[in-house]
């Protein structure tokens, strides 16, 4: 998805929305679009002062639980109990990493998820219902944990 139509996407809904953009809400906002290794708070944080010496990590976390309720960007929590952030809210899952908690994006076809969870869902709920969104996250060892866990036994 084009990085400007995203961002014009996003201000369009912080503004339908009632919020106003400030300089350092669309900073966060930019941060976090063009992010594809899923920052935590602390991290948009670091960025952000750059710009913004400032800023307080308060600011940082009510911004992100903002565009969060809004459905502009994705929590991620990982086993460490830390919580990641993804900008990418296009369908697809994630694979973390029980014991390092690197999340790497998983490619799903929307299709047959919808189609499956519709299905699932109308069968339990016994009406139609409508998904707005789904999330997947699939928890293992990435294989450098993998591989230092088979060197220690």
């Amino acid at each position: 998805m084009d990085l400007d139509y995203r961002l014009n996407e996003i201000v369009f809904k912080i503004k339908k929305s009632g919020y106003s953009l400030t300089p350092q809400r669309l900073a966060i906002i930019r941060i976090i679009s063009e992010s594809k290794n899923h920052p935590t708070a602390m991290d948009v944080h670091i960025k952000l002062k750059e710009l913004y010496p400032m800023i307080s990590l308060n600011t940082v976390y009510k911004n992100l639980a903002m565009l969060a309720s809004l459905h502009e960007v994705k929590e991620i929590k990982t086993m460490q109990n830390s919580t990641h952030y993804d900008g990418d809210i296009t369908a697809h899952g994630h694979a973390i990493c029980e014991n390092c908690g690197k999340i790497i994006d998983v490619e799903v076809n929307k299709l047959d998820i919808e189609d499956f969870f519709e299905a699932k869902i109308n069968e339990s709920l016994k009406e139609s219902y409508h998904i707005r969104n789904y999330g997947i996250e699939i928890y293992g060892l990435c294989s450098g944990c993998y591989k230092k866990r088979l060197t220690a036994d």
